[in-house]
């Protein structure tokens, strides 16, 4: 499976806006996709999140966040996994947090569909699910978050938009430098 960002954490002044949108209790399973250094499950267990499992391809940063994890003291709530996303069951989530490129949402739509189970809610940090309508959209200084529920809803593209050209971080960048 191709890596689906190259490693842009999400800024500090972003972080709320995931949770703004879906908050949390303390019987959610957060998943974040493409953890990274772990900054948005650490920042979920503190908004109330009952458990997180950060999944990254990256080895370094794996061994990182679950030693950042131990240090916190809180490896007991919040684990990390060397891992294709695609390769993990998704299942236990109640919440799933994305910020990966357009080719990581169509290529997981159809994973999402399979494994999610009904309430489940997913939150996208700039690239929506393509054929999906989110139940809410907010901006963050310009940045677009998508929340979505499952079961989720068509948009009327559904058919055609997971084949539709998508876009990697750099193209959404150089768009807003010059839309904005």
């Amino acid at each position: 499976m191709p890596k689906f960002v190259d490693w842009i954490p999400t800024q500090p002044e972003f972080v709320n806006a995931f949770f703004e949108l879906c908050p949390l209790t303390s019987s959610d399973v957060v998943y974040d996709l493409g953890s990274g250094d772990g900054r948005l499950l650490f920042a979920a267990l503190e908004k109330g999140a009952g458990r997180c499992v950060g999944i990254d391809i990256d080895t370094e940063r794996v061994k990182a966040a679950n030693e950042a994890a131990e240090g916190k003291g809180i490896h007991n709530r919040i684990k990390f996994v060397q891992a294709d996303i695609m390769d993990v069951d998704l299942s236990e989530a109640s919440v799933i947090l994305c910020y990966l490129y357009s080719s990581a949402s169509a290529a997981l739509r159809p994973k999402f569909e399979k494994e999610l189970k009904s309430g489940t809610r997913l939150v996208m940090e700039v690239f929506p699910i393509p054929g999906w309508k989110p139940v809410k959209e907010s901006g963050a200084n310009g940045r677009p978050f998508y929340f979505y529920t499952i079961p989720w809803e068509k948009t009327d593209d559904y058919e055609t938009a997971i084949n539709a050209p998508v876009w990697d971080y750099y193209q959404w960048l150089h768009y807003q430098n010059y839309h904005y």
